[in-house]
């Protein structure tokens, strides 16, 4: 066992198998609104190894993986860092967005926290002498920052519609709870050969989280045995996109529900065991594990730690009954949703509003730009959650929330609460609803400024006259992301870029961006998931970007056939296709006054200089 040192003396620190007993003890007695059991001895340990390290009695290469599962990011910045809040299948209380309110306004310099695509809210330039108050802020709320970052299991991310989507087998929430409470501070899951991302969904259509993307996935399945239906799941391992992208494929076809958690551990053992991984943390994956030995043999290792592995019942871990619960509110005495409406409204509730299962309730996506959300925001949202829906709003992947239970009688007054906020643009998830890591803003991997080419091309849209008329065209999706890794999931975006760099005539050096086309998720079936293809040898600069986008979007409008979806499109005509519409902006002027801007990135007034550092994700 372990010591520490403390101002007290040394006192012997816990085993990780004695935290995680005591971990899942708290899970299964849980009656509050969190999923992940909150430690107190865990934050009073990370006071104290923080003033260990800020003592220099600590070395950095010690304190860095520690200071990763607990959910602190080291930034670009020097001395502050990124805290990365984990939301287990994005599912947020009243009580939880004033929280994230308060930290935004007391403790995040940039005044505002960050929605990301795996469900996740991260604050960026948090002193670190600040980040044991944000936990505790964060553990009365049922949040936690454990293993967001590191080498473990991370945010497990679930479907927004889980539970009123009407296509769903059964929704996966309280597995999904089990799984994450399972798994938190798990000793296998330590210090994994690198990190392992999971989702749930409950459908086979209309797939909301991308399940292909991600290293496991578990989806409902129902089977009838003998006459009795019985819940389970397929299961898909493997996914993941970055610089070798690969999408998952099915382990088994059908795992019953009592054994979810039985093949969870057995694919994290043989995940954790294979030193072949540990080589190279840049090629450490599972999916670079079952490229190299194939799935039948990836199957056979796991099926070989199942025969040595007993049962392992999830139902004392799915006790979620308070924050599962939803009251939906009554409906207003006198519902204004009717044709008398402004058309704003009835606009916005035509493109945003959908129809639960349940009878006479509806849900509807906010659209948060680029996923950012100021203190008054949060504490508004607070507000129209508690009024108006069934108490509880869930992030998305494409960094929005979804609001639930609304009685239609009570649309148009959230829609005049989201406009005061200014959260009312319709056509969420739509071709306008651009998703974006924060690129160079923070992170040490960053190449380019992401959210800033996000906004230009946000605000190039205006010019786009009648081409967002087009049905199609809205459907398209356009992803960002700073660096190749893919924060933003740009590989599976219709349009997507990843940050890069050029030279001008003399050598300087031009922001500039990798194109993908023809990506695509979410639509009819799982199995229509896929990568974008790069349009080889045609970087963009980050300027000439938003221009190239509506020539993009312009030729598919002005070519497609009659119904022709922008994918399909992509393999008709051939990326080549395309080549002609980037050509134009590879021809880089001279670095004069006249021209500098070409030589700045987006929302940056300096000239722009690759700075790259090490980061962190493979710590």
């Amino acid at each position: 066992m372990s010591t520490q040192n403390t101002s007290q003396g040394t006192r012997q620190a816990p085993s990780q198998e004695q935290i995680y007993q005591q971990s899942l003890e708290l899970a299964r007695t849980a009656s509050g609104p969190g999923i992940i059991p909150y430690m107190e001895d865990e934050v009073v340990r990370f006071e104290e190894e923080v003033a260990r390290f800020r003592a220099g009695q600590m070395e950095e290469r010690a304190f860095q993986p520690f200071r990763l599962r607990q959910g602190i990011y080291g930034q670009r910045q020097a001395d502050v860092q990124m805290i990365r809040v984990k939301i287990p299948g994005g599912i947020l209380t009243p009580e939880a967005l004033e929280a994230l309110g308060e930290i935004a306004e007391k403790y995040a310099p940039l005044g505002k926290g960050h929605l990301t695509t795996r469900e996740n809210v991260q604050y960026h330039h948090v002193p670190l002498p600040s980040c044991a108050t944000v936990m505790r802020l964060l553990g009365d709320v049922g949040l936690s920052t454990r293993e967001a970052c590191g080498n473990t299991v991370r945010n497990v991310v679930g479907s927004p519609t889980a539970g009123v989507c009407p296509d769903e087998v059964f929704d996966p929430t309280p597995y999904l709870a089990a799984y994450v409470r399972f798994g938190m501070r798990h000793p296998l899951a330590q210090n994994f050969p690198r990190k392992f991302k999971t989702s749930f969904s409950g459908c086979d259509q209309h797939d909301a989280v991308a399940s292909l993307i991600h290293d496991g996935s578990f989806v409902s399945q129902i089977r009838v045995v003998n006459g009795v239906e019985k819940r389970g799941f397929r299961v898909y391992i493997g996914g993941g996109s970055s610089i070798m992208p690969k999408l998952a494929k099915p382990l088994y076809d059908f795992v019953p529900v009592e054994d979810f958690l039985r093949v969870s551990q057995a694919v994290w053992a043989v995940f954790n065991n294979a030193d072949i991984l540990r080589k190279n943390r840049m090629m450490a994956r599972i999916k670079v594990l079952i490229d190299k030995i194939g799935m039948d043999a990836f199957r056979a290792l796991v099926d070989a730690e199942l025969a040595r592995t007993g049962p392992i019942d999830p139902t004392p871990l799915m006790n979620l009954e308070e924050l599962h619960r939803e009251t939906p509110p009554k409906p207003a005495r006198a519902g204004r949703n009717g044709h008398q409406q402004p058309e704003e409204f009835r606009y916005w509730r035509e493109t945003t509003a959908k129809e639960q299962k349940q009878a006479g309730f509806y849900m509807a996506t906010i659209k948060i730009p680029l996923g950012d959300i100021t203190p008054p925001q949060f504490y508004a949202l607070a507000d129209l959650v508690r009024k108006h829906t069934g108490g509880r709003t869930r992030v998305t992947q494409e960094q929005n929330l979804l609001l639930r239970w609304i009685p239609e009688a009570n649309l148009h007054a959230v829609w005049q609460a989201l406009k005061k906020m200014g959260f009312a643009d319709p056509d969420a998830d739509s071709i306008t609803d651009i998703v974006s890591c924060p690129g160079t803003d923070s992170c040490k991997l960053g190449i380019t400024s992401s959210m800033g080419l996000g906004q230009a091309i946000r605000e190039s849209m205006a010019s786009w006259n009648g081409l967002l008329e087009d049905p199609l065209v809205k459907k398209m999706h356009i992803k960002m992301s700073g660096c190749p890794n893919g924060c933003s999931q740009h590989h599976v975006a219709s349009i997507g870029f990843h940050g890069a760099a050029m030279k001008g005539p003399t050598g300087e050096q031009v922001p500039a961006y990798e194109v993908l086309l023809g990506g695509s998720y979410g639509g009819a079936s799982i199995d229509g998931t896929r990568y974008g293809q790069r349009l080889a040898g045609m970087k963009v600069p980050a300027k000439a970007v938003p221009a190239f986008v509506r020539d993009v979007t312009a030729f598919y409008h002005q070519n497609r056939k009659e119904g022709e979806e922008f994918s399909p499109f992509v393999d008709r005509v051939g990326t080549k296709a395309f080549e002609p519409l980037a050509a134009p902006y590879r021809e880089l002027p001279a670095l004069t006054d006249q021209t500098v801007a070409t030589y700045m990135d987006w929302s940056k007034t300096m000239l722009y200089k690759v700075e790259r550092g090490e980061g962190e994700c493979a710590i």
